[in-house]
């Protein structure tokens, strides 16, 4: 499996155009309302009609309801719904899609928890814990808890990413991806394109 590249918190067309020529394979939309990186579902139909079949979209939720995921996923049967709160296994998985598990992760043990609790996840992706942060936190989490481990399971790297530590979270771990907001921004919800760039070009070139 290639390495598998997300750039997360996309707001405008513009951003989301510049991320997919740059080499990503998802664009991550966050539909919690509280997220400075907010984005209403409209403008997310309005986006995904630009992108390229291949381009995965991914839309964050945060303890959503049942009746709001629905709302969302009907712009598009492509769309994967990635849950950042506290949802069960159940919830996840209920709407008949493949889906990717925010674990924020604060300790060995609750990351292991975590692979267990959603093994019926699509990938799992390991963010930092910062409290009453649901991403985009800036903040790295230690990378030694997945030193030596096979997790027989696909997972993303977040928290803190930007282009200077790529080579190191790509050499310290076995990732199957990243996943990367605030690292190439100039401000929240504004991507900066010389980042981005920077950002996928190292990665992709670690594994060339």
């Amino acid at each position: 499996m290639n390495l598998f590249i997300k750039i997360c918190g996309i707001t405008n067309a513009k951003d989301a155009g510049l991320a997919v020529s740059f080499g990503a394979n998802a664009l991550g939309f966050m539909m919690y309302r509280k997220s400075p990186r907010y984005i209403p579902k409209q403008e997310v139909k309005e986006i995904l009609k630009e992108l390229p079949d291949e381009i995965i979209p991914v839309m964050v939720f945060v303890d959503p309801s049942t009746e709001y995921v629905d709302s969302c996923l009907k712009i598009s049967s492509k769309i994967i719904p990635q849950f950042h709160g506290n949802e069960t296994a159940e919830f996840c998985s209920s709407f008949n899609r493949d889906f990717i598990k925010a674990i924020r992760v604060f300790k060995e043990e609750n990351l292991i928890s975590g692979f267990e609790k959603y093994s019926n996840s699509w990938m799992l992706l390991l963010d930092s814990y910062v409290k009453d942060k649901f991403g985009g936190t800036g903040k790295v989490f230690d990378w030694s808890y997945l030193k030596g481990k096979d997790f027989n399971k696909a997972y993303l790297v977040a928290g803190g990413l930007n282009p200077n530590n790529v080579e190191q979270v790509l050499s310290e771990t076995s990732c199957s991806g990243l996943d990367v907001s605030s690292g190439v921004e100039s401000s929240p919800g504004s991507k900066d394109s010389v980042k981005m760039k920077r950002f996928i070009e190292v990665a992709r070139n670690f594994h060339a």
